[in-house]
């Protein structure tokens, strides 16, 4: 019992650590409000499974997940999956729009060349 407890208090300062990042990042403006919600929702629900496990038990049967952990591990892959996809997809769309300014920089560069040449 011991250990789990340790495990717990070691899982509800870790999303308090994080809960508290996110707070600070969003105040710096790093975050839109939509962005803190769902930060703030998996942090908060990373504690409350953490503080009470039994909370997902239901959810682990209906999967057949037998250990608590191997749940976490899933659960962790899927989300990293999610964010790992969003974040190549905000790539590729700041990709193409630095890609269409530097063609539109060359484009205004060649015809203010071309007036000061006359």
């Amino acid at each position: 019992m011991g250990m789990i407890f340790g495990l717990q208090f070691i899982g509800i300062l870790f999303a308090l650590v994080m809960i508290y990042f996110t707070f600070l990042y969003y105040k710096r403006e790093q975050y839109d409000k939509r962005g803190f919600i769902v930060w703030l929702i998996i942090w908060v629900g990373f504690m409350i499974m953490v503080t009470i496990p039994q909370t997902i038990y239901g959810v682990m049967e209906a999967l057949q997940i037998k250990r608590t952990v191997d749940f976490f591990v899933i659960g962790g892959f899927l989300i990293f999956s999610v964010i790992l996809f969003r974040m190549y997809i905000i790539t590729k769309q700041t990709q193409k729009k630095v890609e269409d300014l530097v063609r539109d920089v060359a484009i205004k560069g060649v015809k203010i060349g071309k007036k000061t040449n006359k």
